[in-house]
């Protein structure tokens, strides 16, 4: 069972798939270099607290984020902070930090959109915090209300395309880890896995590549995404939805 995530930053789903006695390897697409610090990062390490929203974009973003809280002696007013999460990964990442996610985004872009403008108001400071994704969010950001702030905190560069078996399941999960699988791995490889999607989103991500999925989660849950990668699993790719 092959995640696309650095390992450790999934535990529920690699404790689940383990008690289900699958070997779980982490393969996390993307290698992090960190933003070298300076002070504008330090100044708004120490100053989380006083925004009325941040958004993470990812768990990487999460653990850089918090390592920057912690150098800067700020632990204190990010407690404070109302989070906003992308991703339900990202949610278990906050939790991990003792942060609290206030709101979940969905994962569809219309969604997404929709929420934030439900959610934020014009006298609001918002933080985002991420990596490569800067440019789509500095987009989203901007048709919604709201005075933003966004902090690049790290980059990514490709990591080897590590040697699988056939029939390895590779679990994707979220429309961006889909489209950099897709680049970063061809058909060969591609074909000889069985790749279970969290989501329609994800399923539809990877459809626009050319890549079909073996089993797709039926809720954006832990469990489910559980229950798909056993599916896949132990019965194999064709057919599967």
């Amino acid at each position: 069972m092959l995640l696309l995530r650095p390992a450790g930053e999934a535990r529920d789903l690699e404790f689940l798939l383990e008690e289900e006695g699958l070997e779980v390897c982490a393969w996390p697409l993307l290698a992090v270099a960190e933003v070298a610090p300076g002070p504008a990062l330090t100044a708004l390490a120490e100053q989380v607290g006083r925004f009325s929203w941040v958004i993470p974009e990812s768990p990487t973003a999460v653990r850089v984020l918090a390592a920057r809280v912690r150098a800067a002696g700020a632990e204190g007013a990010a407690a404070r902070a109302a989070f906003l999460a992308p991703s339900l990964d990202t949610v278990r990442a906050l939790g991990r930090q003792g942060w609290e996610a206030r709101h979940v985004l969905p994962e569809r872009e219309a969604g997404r959109l929709e929420t934030l403008a439900s959610v934020l108001t014009e006298d609001d400071e918002v933080l985002w915090v991420g990596g490569p994704g800067e440019a789509a969010w500095r987009g989203w950001l901007a048709q919604v209300p709201g005075r933003v702030t966004l902090l690049r905190l790290y980059d990514e560069a490709p990591v080897e395309v590590p040697v699988m078996p056939p029939g390895t399941v590779v679990v994707v999960h979220s429309p961006s880890a889909a489209e950099a699988l897709a680049l970063a791995t061809d058909e060969a490889w591609r074909g000889a896995a069985r790749l279970v999607a969290s989501g329609p989103a994800t399923e539809a991500a990877l459809a626009e590549h050319g890549v079909a999925v073996a089993a797709v989660a039926a809720r954006p849950t832990t469990e489910a995404l559980v229950d798909a990668a056993l599916r896949a699993a132990t019965v194999g790719a064709a057919g599967l939805r």
